[in-house]
C-alpha cells in the first residue's frame, strides 16, 4: 500500500465508523467486456470494442467506469479492501491499481480500479504520489499475475 503525506495525516485522525455500505458495492459483481473488468458494465450495453467507446484505451476506460463518490473516508476504506480481497479472487492472474482519494481535509471521496496493462501509460503517478498537492491518496497494488 501507498500514500502520500496528506493520506497519512487523515488515517492518523480516522475514527472508526459505523456508516452501512450499500450491498451492491460491497458485494460487487464483475463484469468482462473487451478484456476489462468492470463493475458496472451498463454504460457499455449498445458498444461492441473499446475502438467504438470515447476512452483512449482498456486502462482509462475502467478508471473511468470503476469509480464511485462517497461521503466518509471510512466508509471508502472499507470498500477498497472489500474491493481487493474480491479482484484476488476472482482474477488471481490479473494485476491491478485500486485508489481510494479525497480532498486533504477528508471529503469528497472516491474509490476506482484498474488493471495494471505495462503497454498502456498509467492512469495515476505511482511513484510521484506527492506530486498530488490538492489530494490524499492511498494506492494498494495487486500484483497477483501468473508468469
Amino acid at each position: 500500500m501507498r500514500t502520500n503525506k496528506a493520506m497519512r495525516n487523515l488515517l492518523n485522525e480516522l475514527a472508526q465508523s459505523n456508516k452501512s455500505i450499500s450491498s451492491n458495492l460491497f458485494n460487487p459483481t464483475f463484469h468482462e467486456w473487451e478484456n476489462c473488468i468492470l463493475v458496472d458494465a451498463s454504460s457499455l450495453r449498445e458498444i461492441d470494442s473499446i475502438e467504438e467507446s470515447m476512452y483512449q484505451d482498456r486502462t482509462e476506460l475502467e478508471a473511468s467506469i470503476n469509480h464511485y463518490h462517497l461521503e466518509h473516508l471510512s466508509t471508502g476504506i472499507k470498500l477498497i479492501s472489500n474491493w481487493k480481497e474480491n479482484l484476488e479472487w476472482n482474477y488471481p492472474e490479473k494485476d491491478f491499481i485500486l485508489i481510494l482519494s479525497s480532498t486533504i481535509e477528508g471529503e469528497d471521496v472516491v474509490i476506482r480500479f484498474y488493471q495494471f496493462r505495462d503497454h498502456e501509460p498509467e492512469w495515476i503517478k505511482l511513484n510521484d504520489l506527492e506530486g498530488y498537492k490538492e489530494e490524499a491518496i492511498l494506492v494498494i497494488e495487486i500484483l497477483n499475475a501468473v508468469q
